[in-house]
C-alpha cells in the first residue's frame, strides 16, 4: 500500500542521495554523440527562503558516436571537414541546485541546473583534452511515493566543452534528453 504523504513532513535532517539515469541525444548535425549518465547525488544544503536544494555528487558517463569538426587553415585552403570516432567513460564530481517552483501533495516541480568536471579514459570529444565541464539545466516533475523516497522526470538541456574559448582547441557539444530519477532517505 502506498502512504499518501505530504512533503512537508519529510525531515530535512536526512540525507537524502538521489539516482538519476540519464539519457541525451545530439541537438547539433555536427555530431552524431550519445550520451548515458549515471548520477548519485546528496542533499547538503537547504535554503528554505528561497525554495533552493543544493547538492553534491559524481556522475559516470558513457559516451559513443561521432562528431564533425572542421580542421586546416582556409587562407592556406586546407579547410576541410573531418569524421571523428567518439567512444568514452567519464567519471567526475559535481555540483547541482534545484529551485522548487510548485508544490502541491505529493507533486512538486524543479527547475534543476548544474555542472560537473569529468575526466575521461581519453580525449574527448576528439581533439580536445581528457577533462571537460558538463553543464545541465531543465525542469523535473517529481512525485512522492512516501515519506521515504519520491520519483522524478527531467528534461535536460546539456552542454560539454573543456572550457577553453572558442575554435579547435575546445570542440563541444550540445545535447537533450530525459533524466528518471529515485531518491529516498536513510
Amino acid at each position: 500500500m502506498i502512504d499518501v504523504v505530504d512533503a512537508s513532513q519529510i525531515s530535512l535532517d536526512k540525507h537524502r542521495p538521489t539516482v538519476a539515469v540519464e539519457f541525451l541525444a545530439p541537438t547539433k548535425e555536427s555530431s552524431d554523440i550519445e550520451t548515458t549518465n549515471l548520477d548519485v547525488n546528496y542533499l547538503v544544503s537547504r535554503v528554505e527562503s528561497l525554495n533552493l536544494s543544493i547538492y553534491l555528487g559524481v556522475t559516470a558517463t558513457y559516451v559513443t558516436g561521432t562528431i564533425k569538426q572542421l580542421e586546416g587553415s582556409l587562407g592556406a585552403g586546407s579547410l576541410k571537414e573531418v569524421v571523428y570516432d567518439n567512444s568514452v567513460f567519464g567519471l567526475g564530481p559535481g555540483l547541482l541546485a534545484s529551485f522548487l517552483m510548485f508544490e502541491k501533495n505529493k507533486l512538486s516541480i524543479h527547475i534543476n541546473g548544474g555542472g560537473n568536471v569529468v575526466i575521461y579514459n581519453k580525449n574527448f570529444p576528439a581533439g580536445g583534452e581528457r577533462y571537460n565541464f558538463m553543464w545541465r539545466v531543465g525542469p523535473m516533475l517529481e512525485y512522492l511515493i512516501a515519506a521515504s523516497n519520491s520519483i522524478g522526470i527531467s528534461y535536460h538541456l546539456a552542454h560539454v566543452s573543456n572550457g577553453q574559448g572558442v575554435g579547435a582547441q575546445n570542440p563541444s557539444y550540445d545535447a537533450q534528453g530525459v533524466a528518471l530519477r529515485f531518491s529516498t532517505f536513510f
